[in-house]
């Protein structure tokens, strides 16, 4: 069969948009895993690839075409592109996925205000753009450890022309390369009520400081630092409230599971890439003192059937999330996006990340154990692969208890409120 008409099993994007994106992707995939291990061994930050993202455009993708983005808006697009990524390396997958998700959010948010002729809205977007467009990164600051992400402890306090924001972050991935920082925090309507806020804060605000002390068991150069803000001025136009302190808004729930489906795409990446390296390892090895190749033993041939089976329902089960969200946002006017559906699927999202999480950590395993003792080496591929899987489940939103829980409340009928 001509292999332009060999059918093709992993995420394929839907858009033109999307394709280039993934070709660019694709095209990193070499350079990253030659890099990787070196990365891995120092616990450094990625930076010649997050360097290489942005000059072939990638790290643009999601910005709208007017300001030399691909204008990539589909999840399944940004999913697939972020899946090629991660074959390379997973680090800088994830960190990739911070500043395109982010990116992909305002994109939105731009669209509406340009088909509402908002045109003050319209003018703060492009100074943004503009600065993005010419190569800024910005990442997310949600994580705080001891609480909820709905629930974020990081206080904005009001000041002339502005706020004053004070708290903690951890796991501010990609954050030696962030030019500004989303920031998930908490404000004091004069109601008395509390509000849960994104501020954008740019890096050389006075009082921020990024304490790189990321030492990760795996993913050791996606750059997930502590970032700690004290008293960071924040001006007025840069604080956006989301909803109700711990409530849930289907603006929330939109960005939360949409958002960050591409994260669950590099974990699928990693499963694809030990997968690859187990079938060519059992297709070359040999075993003394018969000379046989391991690919022709029953047991080992079950195990490499077995990872084909997670593979196919991972790629599948991801890929109908994504389509699902694909089309809702398509045709679903963001002024009448309410918390039913909104619930409804992210509980989906739920039961692909953690569908696929857990697969992807057996696969990876199964791989260890075809290896015998050359997968446990720390210099081995597979040792690389092991630890970075493992953070899988545990990528927000939601860690695995509060999944199980989450997914449970949704499908009985019940309130999916967080009550800690």
């Amino acid at each position: 069969m001509d292999e332009a008409q060999a059918p093709r099993f992993e995420l394929e994007p839907v858009s033109e948009a999307g394709r280039k994106f993934t070709d660019l992707c694709e095209q990193h995939v070499a350079t990253f895993a030659d890099r990787a291990a070196g990365y891995d061994r120092d616990g450094s930050f990625a930076t010649e690839n997050v360097e290489d993202l942005q000059a072939s455009g990638v790290m643009r993708a999601t910005l709208p075409p007017k300001y030399g983005g691909l204008g990539v808006a589909s999840v399944l697009d940004l999913t697939a592109g972020i899946n090629r990524i991660a074959r390379g390396d997973a680090s800088t997958a994830i960190a990739a996925t911070m500043h395109l998700n982010a990116v992909w959010g305002l994109a939105r948010q731009w669209q509406r205000a340009n088909e509402a002729g908002d045109d003050a809205t319209m003018s703060l977007y492009d100074t943004a753009f503009q600065l993005l467009g010419a190569g800024a990164l910005i990442c997310g600051a949600g994580t705080e450890p001891g609480t909820h992400m709905l629930y974020p402890l990081t206080e904005a306090s009001r000041t002339d022309g502005g706020w004053l924001l004070s708290g903690r972050k951890t796991f501010v991935t990609l954050s030696p390369a962030a030019a500004a920082f989303n920031v998930l925090c908490q404000v004091q309507r004069p109601d008395g009520t509390k509000w849960t806020a994104a501020a954008l804060v740019l890096r050389e605000t006075e009082g921020l400081e990024l304490k790189e002390n990321w030492d990760g068991l795996g993913m050791r150069a996606s750059g997930s630092h502590e970032l700690s803000l004290s008293e960071c001025f924040v001006p007025e136009e840069m604080l956006t409230e989301i909803g109700p302190w711990g409530q849930w808004t289907s603006a929330y729930l939109v960005g939360a599971s949409a958002g960050n489906a591409a994260l669950v795409g590099a974990f699928l990446g990693i499963a694809e890439t030990a997968h690859d390296y187990a079938v060519k390892m059992l297709r070359t090895r040999r075993k003394a003192p018969s000379g046989r190749l391991l690919a022709e033993r029953p047991e080992l041939q079950h195990a490499i059937g077995q990872m084909e089976i997670d593979l196919s329902s991972s790629r599948a089960v991801l890929e109908r999330s994504c389509r699902l969200w694909d089309d809702y946002l398509a045709r679903t006017d963001p002024d009448l996006y309410t918390l039913e559906p909104a619930h409804q699927l992210m509980k989906e999202f739920q039961c692909a990340k953690t569908f696929v999480n857990k697969r992807a950590i057996e696969i990876v395993d199964t791989a260890m154990t075809l290896s015998g003792g050359s997968g446990y080496v720390a210099s081995s591929l597979l040792a690389r692969l092991y630890r970075d899987v493992r953070s899988g489940p545990f990528m927000q939103p939601f860690s695995p208890n509060e999944a199980f829980e989450y997914i449970g409340k949704v499908a009985l009928g019940l309130s999916p409120d967080v009550d800690i």
